[in-house]
């Protein structure tokens, strides 16, 4: 455990931890901001993307990082 998306100060202690060179770490991004069309609502929105960093420290992408929503419409309430 390094970080937590809601924690971003650090998490003493058990986020003190060596980095491992060539291992997958999840990377938690987090967003909250208020909607103007919404009343100025505030909206949260999370991704989970998993990066790789090397021996020489360098990050990269495990996969593509996602650039799009994937939308998915309610069902009508009967």
């Amino acid at each position: 455990l390094i970080g937590l998306w809601d924690y971003q100060d650090g998490v003493p202690g058990r986020g003190d931890h060596v980095i491992i060179p060539s291992m997958w770490y999840s990377i938690e991004l987090q967003a909250t901001t208020p909607v103007p069309e919404w009343g100025n609502q505030q909206v949260r929105s999370a991704q989970e993307e998993d990066v790789i960093i090397d021996a020489n420290g360098k990050v990269r992408w495990a996969f593509n990082r996602q650039t799009k929503y994937h939308l998915i419409r309610a069902a009508p309430l009967n």
